[in-house]
């Protein structure tokens, strides 16, 4: 078992790859090392010193290999406070089954004596600091920085490690004046002549109150898309959203945003992020398919609006049929920019095939947005596309307007507006103009309740005639 374990890169500790991504604000947490010295996270960052927490567990084989190689010891020795005093190294054996004889390589499920030859503190049972930091694996390791931001730095050698907390990025506050933009927050897709929202995730690394800023948008050509100008109050490392406003790309271009006030280090300055703009048009009706592989509940899709808010799809786990084609009609029911985003949940991407395509009045097929016949490894695909046309309206011969709802129907529909004739009728024909269901009745009211859960799933156009006006109206059997 201990060869086999020292083959792997890293002993995972749940299914899923999620920790606290880059850029994360570390949380807070007090651990007492098996001295009986306590040590407190933001005290250290405070005190303006880096610290690496490395989460191991005495039975990891890829740990006790890292752990051997003297590289935190070298750090330690030269940055940590009978060094340069720049950095604080905290070992946190993180497997609460394990024993403190495990820790010191006297127990059964151990690859040694983990605290031989270590000046830095070593803390056992802190499973629940690994989970506060959402850890998937043995060993994860971050440098936090002291402005509470986390870096997972790894199995690094100790230069890198070094090259990391000595860098820009990560040294304390030092100048009054100094703004830092941390990651661009907004979209990366949108449509032509779409006004597309701007926004970032500043910090303020100055020692001194910040009040004030200007930020500017501009294209890798130098076009100009957006200056916005705050005004507020950030402590330091106190950190804030700017929504900026929006701005409308003339083409796919990689852009920047700088902070182009007075600024007392450029280091972290700016920010950049490529905006796609999409080819592909389509009505507000579109059609989802999708064929499973073995493991059907891996995946889901998405449709969102250009503010981000998902107007339609799934959740994982609602296939869950193998080797299946599963279909859906959606009315999206405004013009706009859309995204369209299919999803694994433990990135393998499968043997699955997927399309999305867009129809006109007459149920034919328009424009295929999206096609999939994939079985290699993606966490999530997408593709953006512009909806510029409303196909699901009624066509009016009258002033009377006629609705029809819900739409999608899951079986039971409304006719609303009718008028008072004696006879009424509907024909309900399928995407290929085959009639499939007719149905008359004498007038009792403006509104008709229609029970159609015989139908299939899919498109249909609905015809009523109410007396000498026929209006069309399509739906969808979801």
């Amino acid at each position: 078992m201990k060869h086999l374990l020292a083959l792997l890169t890293l002993c995972f500790a749940t299914m899923g790859f999620a920790q606290l991504p880059n850029g994360s604000v570390a949380p807070d947490f007090t651990v007492t090392d098996i001295a009986g010295e306590e040590h407190n996270l933001y005290s250290y960052l405070d005190s303006g010193y880096a610290v690496i927490i490395d989460f191991s567990a005495t039975w990891c084989g890829p740990c006790w290999n890292y752990h051997t190689s003297g590289v935190f010891e070298e750090i330690y020795e030269a940055h940590g406070p009978e060094g340069s005093n720049e950095v604080r190294i905290l070992f946190i054996e993180s497997d609460d089954n394990t024993t403190d004889e495990d820790l010191h390589g006297t127990g059964t499920n151990t690859w040694g004596d983990w605290t031989a030859g270590v000046d830095y503190p070593i803390a056992d049972n802190g499973g629940n600091i690994f989970d506060l930091y959402e850890c998937a694996y043995y060993p994860t390791i971050f440098t936090v920085c002291p402005n509470r931001l986390i870096q997972q730095t790894g199995q690094a050698t100790a230069a890198a490690h070094i090259n990391y907390f000595q860098s820009g990025d990560c040294a304390p506050a030092s100048s009054p004046n100094d703004v830092s933009l941390i990651e661009y927050l907004g979209p990366n897709r949108t449509c032509p002549e779409t006004p597309t929202p701007l926004s970032v995730r500043v910090m303020n690394q100055g020692t001194e109150p910040l009040t004030a800023f200007t930020l500017t948008a501009s294209t890798l050509f130098g076009t100009e898309l957006l200056t916005y100008d705050w005004a507020g109050e950030l402590d330091t490392y106190e950190m804030a959203i700017i929504d900026m406003g929006e701005a409308i790309f003339p083409s796919t271009s990689m852009f920047f945003i700088d902070v182009t006030s007075s600024d007392d280090y450029d280091g972290n300055n700016s920010v950049s992020e490529t905006m796609n703009l999409t080819s592909e048009i389509a009505t507000s009706l579109v059609r989802v398919r999708f064929t499973t592989d073995n493991m059907p509940g891996d995946n889901r899709w998405s449709i969102t609006d250009d503010s981000g808010d998902e107007v339609a799809g799934i959740e994982f786990g609602d296939m869950t049929e193998n080797q299946t084609d599963y279909e859906w009609w959606v009315n999206l029911g405004a013009t706009g920019c859309y995204n369209f985003t299919i999803y694994d949940l433990i990135g393998n991407g499968g043997d699955v095939a997927c399309d999305i395509s867009t129809f006109n009045e007459g149920g034919e097929n328009i424009n295929t947005i999206f096609t999939l016949n994939n079985n290699g490894n993606w966490t999530d695909l997408n593709k953006g596309f512009l909806v510029n046309e409303i196909n699901m309206s009624v066509a009016e011969t009258s002033a009377l307007p006629v609705t029809l709802y819900p739409n999608p129907t899951a079986g039971r529909i409304t006719l609303q507006g009718l008028s008072a004739r004696a006879l009424q009728s509907i024909d309900i024909r399928d995407a290929h103009g085959k009639l499939i269901h007719s149905e008359q009745r004498k007038s009792t009211g403006h509104t008709w309740t229609l029970d159609l859960e015989h139908l299939e799933v899919g498109f249909y156009i609905l015809t009523l005639t109410d007396g000498n006006r026929t209006v069309s109206q399509s739906f969808v059997r979801s």
